[in-house]
């Protein structure tokens, strides 16, 4: 009797864990956790935009990096290279002195000062969580197989665009205009890879960008000193038009590594080497 107990106790639990909207329910719970980890984190980023005309010829190819850190609870960034060559010593020193200049803003801003920017950006924080919260609510899911990616044995999750669906956040509205699959990591629940197509004109602002029907954003992560999930790249085959008019074609490629933790109060006070693993 209580083998038998126990086999459909663990038959249920594995049903249960298969289940697509839990699967992503718990997902994006535990991404809200990593991205405040991720604070404890400077790391390099680099962005490459390869433009093309209208045949699909390369046009230009543009390229920068920065380093990127958590100070005061904000995230900065400074540029270290510009198409693919570090930056001149001028430029370099400029970097230094706006860097210079903002950690000696707000280690002497005042109390009220400082509450009200965190209070701000509280808020801006909360908006976020709640956009996050809505994804399982705008999709239909399917677990659709297995595969092992990067080396973890991940559930093959598609998403499409659940009809009805009304957001509740601003915008929120734009998850109804994207579908795509999710590459969950079995053992961890957190998204190796995500990739989504836009099955609509996706707009921004109101004369600021909109992205073509069709638009491809792939998304990776990896699991950092064994303790966190952070973002490893960001690939977006572009077809876009600026302020309505400029149209942009070709890839944005983002990478992210070089992670190393770290701690700020009034300046950077300690680094240390962490170990990043696929």
């Amino acid at each position: 009797m209580m083998s038998a107990l126990i086999f459909f106790t663990l038959l249920g639990s594995s049903l249960f864990a298969q289940d697509p909207l839990e699967i992503v329910k718990r997902s994006v719970e535990l991404d809200q956790n990593d991205w405040e980890q991720s604070k404890d984190y400077t790391y390099i980023e680099r962005v490459r935009f390869t433009e093309r005309d209208s045949k699909g010829s390369v046009k230009k190819v543009h390229s920068n990096a920065s380093e990127v850190l958590f100070l005061y609870g904000e995230q900065y960034e400074r540029k270290i290279e510009k198409d693919g060559k570090p930056l001149p010593e001028k430029d370099r020193v400029k970097e230094q002195e706006r860097l210079d200049k903002f950690l000696k803003e707000r280690a002497e801003e005042s109390e009220e000062k400082r509450r009200k920017r965190e209070e701000k950006r509280a808020k801006e924080r909360a908006k976020e969580r709640e956009f996050a919260r809505e994804i399982p609510e705008a999709f239909t899911f399917e677990v659709q197989g297995e595969e092992v990616v990067n080396g973890h044995r991940t559930w093959i999750v598609a998403a499409t665009p659940k009809a009805g669906f009304k957001p509740r956040t601003a915008g929120a509205g734009v998850l109804a205009k994207f579908k795509g699959k999710l590459w969950i990591d079995q053992a961890t629940y957190r998204w190796v890879k995500m990739e989504m197509d836009a099955i609509e004109t996706v707009s921004y602002g109101w004369v600021v960008a909109r992205l073509a029907k069709g638009t491809r954003v792939e998304l990776q992560q990896t699991r950092v000193n064994d303790e966190v999930w952070l973002p490893k790249s960001v690939s977006v085959r572009l077809d876009a038009r600026v302020a309505l008019l400029k149209r942009l074609q070709g890839e944005v490629e983002v990478s992210y590594g070089e992670y190393r933790k770290f701690q700020s109060e009034s300046k950077i006070v300690s680094t240390s080497e962490v170990v990043q693993q696929e």
